[in-house]
């Protein structure tokens, strides 16, 4: 993939050398997703066969088996955050009011990574704890699509 976008003579439209090296990273990565173009393709997929590769290199770890837990459980783990996120921003816009226009709005991105770091743990157990309810109860059949 990398080389097929080095080239820039395929594809998605081509990407550009900016002034800053975060920005031209950020062209370069820069693809395709609706409808999928061969090199958003050949990016998503690539990544998730080399981290399979490692995944496997790994098995046993005690972080991979913490990350399991999310993989056990993911479309709870999805909802779940979406209404964290939600109520935390409508917390943040009752403190602090509006921020960037009509909405509140982080001044700098690696607030998002904080906010990443702090709700991950926090999220982590009740995701554990309908991951083992969702192994134990393969009666109720709801449960495996949630």
């Amino acid at each position: 993939m990398v080389a097929l976008r080095a080239l820039n003579v395929y594809g998605d439209q081509p990407w550009l050398v900016h002034d800053s090296a975060r920005h031209t990273v950020m062209g370069f990565i820069a693809l395709t997703k609706y409808p999928p173009s061969l090199l958003f393709l050949l990016q998503t997929l690539g990544i998730g066969v080399v981290l399979l590769a490692l995944f496997e290199r790994w098995q046993g770890h005690p972080w991979l088996t913490a990350l399991a837990v999310f993989g056990g459980a993911p479309m709870f783990f999805y909802i779940l955050h979406m209404y964290v996120l939600r109520a935390l921003y409508h917390v943040a816009f009752f403190i602090w009011g509006p921020t960037h226009g009509v909405s509140f709005g982080l001044d700098h991105f690696n607030w998002i990574w904080l906010w990443y770091a702090v709700l991950l743990p926090v999220l982590y157990v009740p995701t554990a704890w309908y991951s083992r309810l969702k192994a134990r109860r393969r009666d109720i059949t709801w449960l495996k699509y949630f």
